[in-house]
């Protein structure tokens, strides 16, 4: 099973939770994202932990 991973985008900020990075936003159609390491807070907001 493949583990989620954390992604925002430079354009807008969404944050967006999946197996694999987006091809654009979905708010804001911009395709530059940066992947949110287990350093960050996000995992804990995405998974509960």
């Amino acid at each position: 099973m493949l583990g989620l991973r954390f992604f925002v985008c430079l354009g807008c900020g969404t944050a967006y939770a999946d197996v694999e990075q987006p091809v654009g936003c979905g708010r804001c159609d911009d395709a530059s994202f940066a992947e949110l390491g287990p350093g960050t807070q996000a995992a804990t907001y995405f998974t509960g932990r």
